[in-house]
């Protein structure tokens, strides 16, 4: 009996840990790798606020920077790497520094009209979204591989 109330207690505490709420932090506790990265691509841009999402092993961050015309949403690992930069209002195209020149160059070159309003690095791709709806995939090196639906 005493295991087994051992063994819910120490379930509890881990759900606890990992469903722990998200809060908005003083972005002056941000780490300095992000604040940076946002200083070299977002200029003329400020930090709204900030959320830490602490997990079990794991911290992430997500960080909204605004200006009088967009806002943009940019999500960090507990490195301060970029993960994931979003137009909040699906118009605003990224700037084209945080993204890999050869995306840029094949959405250039193929979808001349359409913005990029969001890019995801995951494992072993990079994902973007245009204005016009598609998804596309490229390789960790920036080449084309599909569109996605």
């Amino acid at each position: 009996m005493k295991k087994s109330s051992l063994l819910c207690a120490l379930v509890a505490i881990i759900a606890t840990l990992s469903f722990q709420s998200v809060q908005a932090q003083d972005y002056k506790n941000l780490p300095q790798n992000i604040k940076s990265y946002i200083g070299k691509h977002f200029k003329g841009y400020t930090i709204s606020h900030y959320e830490k999402d602490r997990e079990i092993l794991d911290v992430e961050y997500k960080v909204y920077i605004s200006n009088n015309n967009s806002t943009f949403k940019l999500d960090f690992d507990s490195n301060g790497v970029v993960e994931d930069v979003e137009s909040t209002d699906d118009r605003t195209a990224l700037p084209n520094s945080v993204l890999p020149v050869k995306i840029t160059q094949h959405v250039k070159n193929n979808f001349p009209k359409a913005k990029i309003i969001e890019w995801r690095k995951k494992k072993n791709t990079q994902v973007v979204e245009l204005t016009n709806d598609m998804e596309l995939v490229f390789s960790s090196k920036g080449d084309f591989l599909r569109i996605d639906d």
